[in-house]
């Protein structure tokens, strides 16, 4: 198992997509730092001119927040819904290879049991993907502290504020992972996985979103789709104990569901 995974951490480190990836993450970050920078400007000149009478006690910075180092993790986690489709090309490095190439065959042929072949897959797919997810909540705060400034104290309030977020959050992200896994072993394709993946986050709230204009009912499945959790759980201060405990069983729901799943398929399936 140690030697699947070290193989596989090798070639994602000497590959491109992770570092493609990277760059598109950063990217994203930077944008929105800079999205943020100039609705701030644009504000800030023209403050004195815009009529407050119909926001009696609030301040500039309660209509729109700026993107301080302080700020910036749970800004980020506000927007953190799009990582599953990050964690996309890592699965492909990690998980989808071995198939398509014929590595997967050998590897079991080689008397490396399927269950410790599914396991440094899932392990390792599971891992990136919470690290790529932990870059993006530190790298958006080093960079908006590099535009920004911190703007506050690194204390005891700040970190409960950003793991009482990351933490659920988190656990959709490792959710997301898992299912991603999940379907490479029933369909051991790249395209048909790549496919089914970019559906299976992509269409349900789509297809959520219209039928809720039919009947107001239909919002009540968003409560299943990972992505919308991520957003969900975001506003945990809000939340009531029931809605939260609600949430965090649909992420560990996806996680058992996949993890069990996955290696059912996998284990009764043919590998060619």
């Amino acid at each position: 198992m140690k030697k699947i995974i070290r193989a596989d951490i090798y070639r994602t480190v000497r590959g491109k997509a992770l570092y493609i990836t990277l760059a598109v993450l950063i990217a994203i970050i930077l944008l929105q730092i800079g999205v943020s920078a100039a609705m701030n400007a644009a504000i800030n000149n023209s403050a004195a001119e815009i009529n407050f009478e119909n926001f009696e006690g609030m301040e500039i910075a309660d209509i729109f927040q700026e993107y301080t180092g302080r700020d910036a993790p749970n800004l980020a986690m506000k927007e953190s819904g799009n990582i599953v489709y990050f964690i996309l090309p890592l699965i492909i490095v990690i998980a989808t290879s071995d198939f398509s190439c014929g590595a997967a065959k050998n590897t079991l042929a080689g008397g490396v049991s399927r269950k410790k072949y599914y396991c440094s897959k899932l392990f390792l797919t599971c891992v990136t993907s919470a690290l790529l997810f932990l870059a993006y909540i530190l790298l958006s705060m080093l960079f908006a502290i590099v535009f920004y400034g911190f703007q506050g104290a690194f204390d005891g309030e700040f970190l409960w504020n950003v793991f009482k977020v990351f933490l659920p959050q988190l656990l959709f992200c490792i959710a997301a992972a898992c299912v991603g896994n999940f379907f490479v072993f029933l369909l051991r394709r790249r395209g048909a996985f790549i496919g089914i993946y970019l559906a299976f986050f992509l269409v349900p709230p789509i297809l959520i979103g219209m039928l809720t204009v039919i009947d107001e009912w239909f919002s009540n499945l968003m409560d299943y789709v990972i992505s919308f959790n991520f957003l969900y759980i975001a506003q945990i201060d809000t939340l009531g104990t029931n809605e939260i405990i609600r949430a965090l069983a649909v992420g560990a729901g996806y996680i058992v569901l996949s993890v069990f799943g996955g290696y059912f398929v996998f284990k009764k399936g043919e590998i060619r």
